[in-house]
């Protein structure tokens, strides 16, 4: 019986340990995508910077305009890649919980609880030991 509980309960668990695994994925995923466009940037501004003290005013207007387009269009396909990856997260969620919750349709609650079976009570009552029958009579 106790087996059988601790089994029931090791299943009914069980979504919640898929929960966290797709978390922790999709966390692992997102820092990576922000860690890399992070990086990119700042290697990109840093270049820019050098580039730019070594052109002239018109030039230098320009290379910023072409550098912000740029930055834009990375900022942009890191973001669509977080949106899908949160997205995915969303969709193996929702399979998950559609899953617990069909299964918990099919448990058995009663079967997991302990049965009571009438015993027999026992009315003959021991007798008494001889010195407290002693006191008992004084």
């Amino acid at each position: 019986m106790y087996d059988t509980m601790m089994k029931s309960f090791a299943d009914q668990m069980a979504p919640f340990t898929k929960v966290a695994e797709i978390n922790k994925k999709t966390a692992e995923k997102l820092i990576a995508l922000q860690s890399a466009y992070l990086t990119e940037m700042f290697n990109a501004g840093l270049a820019q910077v050098k580039a730019l003290t070594a052109a002239e005013p018109q030039a230098a207007v320009e290379m910023q305009i072409a550098f912000y387009k740029e930055m834009e269009s990375k900022l942009t396909t890191t973001a669509e890649q977080e949106l899908a990856a949160l997205t995915v997260a969303r969709e193996e969620l929702t399979s998950v919980f559609e899953e617990s919750m069909a299964n918990i349709a099919e448990v058995d609650f009663a079967a997991m609880m302990p049965t009571t079976e009438a015993k027999p009570k026992t009315t003959a009552r021991k007798a008494a030991a001889p010195k407290a029958a002693a006191k008992a009579a004084e």
